[in-house]
């Protein structure tokens, strides 16, 4: 039943990753930054509750390790969608929901290529188990990795503008 839903999840994220892939991405100011980590790590422990075994039986699985994870930090976590709902529809380029689904697929993708990624995921649920919610974003930021659909903005810079004297000047000479 679990390997036809994990299969289930990855068609679905695959078979979406089309229409996603069609959206932009806004750009996340550092403040933004922190709970678009939260997502993430959230739904590499979501792929890796799906999709990693460990060896040792009588050793607690991820399904019920991410059940803990989910219990333990449930309001951080409606507190993190709204924020990302919130960042979505102010600056636009795409909606949280294509967003997650994108990071969905990607991370499916990686616990099938990246030999390490259940390993990585075990380990920092190990750490996010052990962290208060008030420092989970932090935990987030400290084990992110550079993620393809985490654009930080870029400062506008100010125009230089031109004075009239300085205008002027530049006309008679």
């Amino acid at each position: 039943m679990l390997k036809r839903l994990s299969a289930t999840v990855v068609a679905l994220c695959i078979a979406s990753s089309g229409a996603a892939g069609a959206a932009t991405t806004s750009c996340f100011t550092p403040e933004e930054m922190k709970p678009a980590q939260l997502r993430i790590l959230q739904q590499e422990f979501n792929v890796a509750a799906l999709n990693c075994r460990t060896v040792d039986q009588t050793d607690p699985n991820f399904s019920s390790r991410y059940n803990d994870f989910v219990g333990k930090f449930g309001g951080k976590l409606q507190e993190n969608a709204a924020a990302l709902r919130q960042h979505f529809a102010r600056a636009g380029g795409g909606n949280f929901d294509v967003w997650m689904t994108r990071v969905a697929n990607d991370a499916g993708q990686r616990v099938m290529a990246d030999p390490n990624f259940c390993q990585q995921a075990w380990d920092n649920l190990d750490k996010a188990l052990t962290t208060e919610p008030q420092d989970i974003e932090a935990l987030a930021v400290s084990a992110g990795t550079s993620h393809p659909y985490l654009a930080t903005c870029e400062q506008a810079k100010p125009k230089a503008t031109k004075t009239k004297a300085a205008a002027k000047k530049k006309k008679s000479a």
